[in-house]
């Protein structure tokens, strides 16, 4: 029988049993399977065996085409995860706890004190001076300061008020200098350094004035040498400017004396001129 049938058009047909023992052809790469032969079909009913390296590069791929599939399914899991994560509503606040007992133990976590803030404007200058006057002690201001000059000045002047009223009253300068002093005692008995010793403020004040003449002393000493220096390098600065004008003339000099040229200088050098 031949392999071939004839159709009544005319146009050869292949038969079953001889397209079945063909090579299967893949349907993505058009390209005959790794299986062989089809057995069922084929005549001879025989196989090609298929060898270690090819079933082990089988096997390579499909490890390969499932590792594949699972990490597709695991980033669409996450990818619709997170679209679910975005479309869910944040979940409401929790509503506030009631305050503990007092039979309650210890509550976990902080706990903040409460900070009251004043809605009263800040306090002006002119009302500023006048509680600090109401914060004097018998109206009388504390000797307090690194302005020792004036703490002796006003040193000086309470003395000489309190000299002024002996003459007129001694027993009103008496009872003023003991309010004098018990004033100075509570002010000292609060931690206020009261300097009230003409002695000690004259000593201070004659250190002060020593340290600002050193310092005076020190910075004009600074100035002179600033000065000085930079008249130094001015000087310096013309003598180069000098040296350089007579080198650049006698550089012309001698460029004219090899061209053959007589000087005014050649000529009073000779006795000529």
């Amino acid at each position: 029988m031949s392999e071939w049938n004839a159709e009544p058009s005319g146009a050869p047909v292949l038969r079953r049993d001889v397209l079945s023992c063909l090579p299967a052809l893949s349907p993505r790469a058009g390209r005959p399977r790794a299986s062989g032969l089809n057995p069922a079909f084929c005549p001879q009913g025989g196989t090609e065996e298929l060898s270690p390296a090819a079933l082990e590069k089988r096997r390579r791929r499909k490890q390969e085409r499932d590792r594949r599939k699972r990490k597709r399914k695991e980033l669409r899991a996450k990818e619709k995860a997170a679209k679910a994560a975005e479309a869910t509503p944040p979940p409401p606040p929790p509503p506030p706890s009631e305050a503990p007992g007092p039979d309650a133990g210890p509550q976990p976590g902080l706990l903040f004190n409460k900070v009251e803030v004043s809605a009263e404007p800040p306090a002006s200058r002119a009302q500023r001076r006048r509680e600090k006057r109401q914060k004097l002690k018998g109206n009388l201001t504390p000797l307090t300061g690194r302005n020792y000059r004036q703490l002796l000045e006003r040193l000086q002047a309470r003395q000489s008020r309190l000299e002024q009223l002996r003459e007129r009253d001694a027993g009103q300068a008496r009872e003023l200098e003991a309010k004098m002093r018990w004033t100075d005692a509570l002010y000292k008995a609060e931690g206020v350094k009261v300097r009230d010793d003409q002695h000690l403020l004259q000593a201070a004040l004659q250190r002060k004035e020593k340290r600002r003449a050193q310092r005076q002393r020190r910075w004009e000493k600074r100035t002179a040498h600033v000065v000085d220096k930079m008249q130094r390098r001015q000087d310096q600065r013309r003598q180069n400017l000098r040296r350089k004008k007579v080198a650049k003339a006698e550089r012309r000099r001698e460029k004219a004396r090899r061209k053959g040229r007589i000087l005014p200088q050649d000529l009073q050098r000779a006795g000529l001129a």
